[in-house]
């Protein structure tokens, strides 16, 4: 197979959770011209097996979403889908796996394997959906596996850590219902706007007394209001949480419930908490991790100690029902760009390098 070409194809139709339809098309049609026994669903995930004895099976996983963020990279194979981009490493991601599989095929090593293309990591939660098909209740599992490219790491450089490795998160919603008036008439009016101002203020003070720095809460996007001279009857807050314990997060949920009660005491604007999907922290496995690094220390590629970090990844569903493993594969193409990032496009010489570490796993 023609990765690089690979890469380039899937990095041109990105498309969101869920919705990866001529994603999840182009890689069945390159599944199909192998030995494979293929598991569909009926939304867009896709496990590849490949079974050699009677034994327990390794899982690889990569996923296959998309963000909605205009691209920026100037790559010449950027998106041709409006609005959309691979800012996270997705199609790096998909494309190492399909070489894994195409080297598996090659050596035929003894050791069962399931290859799953997972939808809907950003925020939609396809790692617990593809679990609670019930596909892996078929299977003994001894282990699963993940890596994540990383941009502010150099090509051949591994990081990872032991137990809690990415956070929990979990994502809100916020809506301020008032009455829209005109500026000239304010009091004719209950301005959402300035009661959502009033509740990310007091959401920022009470969460830090409680925790500290330990935490994460914030808005990454905000809507409001129709006219520049009419006050906003509706404002609605987008956002999400990271900690490192579920009591964590549950307890800042709380939060948000009584800050909630309180600014519409204050404003009569009625304020409507929501909250969508939630990430288990990804525990990476001890005796995996120490096997990991035994495999990194002795081979070309330099490992670094990671530490945890507030990003969420629902690979911390695998890690919660199996031995799991995920880590950071370095990928800066020089301009040290981050994930999520308009102008994020991981060295295509990632490519080779997870191979080849995933492949050390089954070896």
């Amino acid at each position: 197979m023609n990765l690089i070409k690979i890469r380039k194809d899937l990095h041109k139709i990105p498309e969101l959770g869920f919705k990866e339809f001529k994603t999840q098309a182009y890689i069945m049609n390159i599944l199909k011209q192998f030995p494979l026994i293929l598991h569909t669903f009926d939304f867009t995930g896709i496990v590849a097996e490949y079974k050699k004895n009677d034994g327990d099976y390794l899982i690889f996983r990569a996923d296959m979403d998309a963000l909605p963020i205009t691209e920026e990279t100037g790559c010449g194979f950027e998106s041709i889908h409006k609005g959309r981009m691979h800012a996270c490493g997705h199609d790096i991601h998909m494309t190492i796996l399909l070489g894994l599989i195409e080297k598996v095929l090659k050596i035929k090593p003894d050791q069962n394997i399931l290859f799953v293309f997972q939808p809907a990591e950003e925020g939609e939660g396809g790692a617990a959906k593809i679990i609670e098909t019930g596909i892996f209740n078929n299977y003994k599992i001894s282990a699963a596996f993940a890596l994540h490219v990383y941009g502010k790491l150099p090509i051949g450089t591994i990081s990872t850590k032991s137990g809690i490795f990415f956070a929990n998160a979990s994502e809100f919603n916020i809506r301020f219902e008032g009455k829209t008036a005109h500026v000239a008439f304010p009091e004719n009016g209950k301005n959402s706007f300035a009661a959502s101002i009033d509740f990310y203020h007091e959401m920022k003070k009470k969460l830090s007394q409680r925790f500290g720095n330990k935490y994460i809460c914030e808005i990454g996007k905000i809507s409001a209001g129709q006219v520049r001279n009419a006050i906003p009857d509706k404002t609605v807050f987008e956002g999400t949480m990271r900690s490192f314990s579920n009591e964590n997060q549950n307890e800042m949920k709380n939060i948000l419930r009584e800050i909630a009660q309180e600014i519409q005491a204050k404003t009569d604007v009625k304020i409507i908490p929501e909250f969508l999907s939630d990430y288990v922290s990804v525990d990476n496995n001890d005796d995996l991790y120490q096997k990991f690094v035994a495999k990194i220390k002795d081979s070309k590629y330099q490992f670094l100690e990671a530490n945890a970090v507030m990003t969420g990844e629902d690979f911390g569903f695998f890690t919660k029902k199996f031995p799991g493993l995920l880590f950071w594969l370095g990928a800066d193409n020089g301009d040290h760009y981050d994930l999520h990032y308009s102008k994020f496009l991981p060295d295509e010489k990632a490519i080779e390098v997870g191979i080849d570490v995933l492949w050390k796993m089954i070896e």
